[in-house]
């Protein structure tokens, strides 16, 4: 057994997307799952032309962002997603193959930080903002985050998302079967469920294929559980207060 990690949140708020209906009942409590609306997020508090700019991808970060927002006010943020924008980068890669030029505009808006920076935008932020991958962490790498920002700010906003890989990267990394993104507004006390996670290293087997265990667990109800994203196990649990 390695080394063991502990950290504790009060869960103020959830707010999760799938690009398949979920129902909300016996879902965790303190949240709410949005609407489906035929599988694009519903950003429809955003102008046309930012809208328009968003992919599939952005438009699920960016609606439960905006959810979370309006539940906890504006507050720092983590953003995390394993791959991004991994439709835009690849259809840029195989232009490049066929000897054609990189957009500019599609460039920037496939960097890893492209969606932390709109969402910010969005929502009039001023408030600092950090864009992860999560290496061996996954998304538990976003919580680790959210335990830093906490020291000097009451609240801290958490914003998970993931999409299916493009076809060429399935047989080397894992890839979720749909879209879906997950906002966790967090705080270091107060009154509210007490979402507790504890980290053991070392190997443990493959990484999670598919949804990571946490969001499963949410929509499922389950209050404890664990997950393998990749080099260590992490483990969690929903207590009330």
């Amino acid at each position: 057994m390695g080394r063991e990690t502990q950290l504790c949140f009060t869960l103020e708020h959830w707010c999760l997307w799938r690009s398949e209906a979920t129902p909300s009942a016996g879902c965790w409590p303190a949240g709410e799952v949005l609407p489906c609306n035929g599988g694009a997020a519903d950003v429809g508090f955003l102008p046309m032309m930012q809208r328009r700019r968003l992919s599939p991808l952005g438009r699920a970060a960016s609606a439960v962002a905006w959810r979370c927002r309006q539940v906890g006010g504006d507050m720092p943020s983590v953003f995390f997603s394993r791959h991004g924008e991994s439709q835009y980068y690849f259809e840029m890669l195989e232009g490049l193959a066929a000897g054609e030029e990189v957009s500019p505009s599609r460039f920037s808006l496939s960097v890893h930080n492209a969606i932390a920076g709109l969402c910010s935008f969005h929502g009039d932020s001023f408030q600092p903002y950090v864009s992860l991958a999560g290496g061996t962490e996954g998304l538990f790498a976003a919580f680790l985050e959210a335990a830093g920002l906490l020291l000097e700010s009451p609240r801290t906003l958490v914003v998970c998302y993931e999409q299916p890989l493009p076809g060429a990267y399935r047989d080397y990394a894992a890839s979720p079967r749909i879209t879906w993104a997950l906002g966790m507004v967090l705080a270091g006390g107060g009154t509210g469920p007490k979402l507790r996670l504890a980290r053991v290293g070392g190997a443990v087997g493959d990484a999670d294929a598919d949804e990571p265990g946490l969001v499963q667990a949410i929509r499922q109800g389950r209050r404890s559980g664990c997950s393998r994203p990749g080099s260590s196990v992490w483990r969690w649990s929903l207590d009330d207060a």
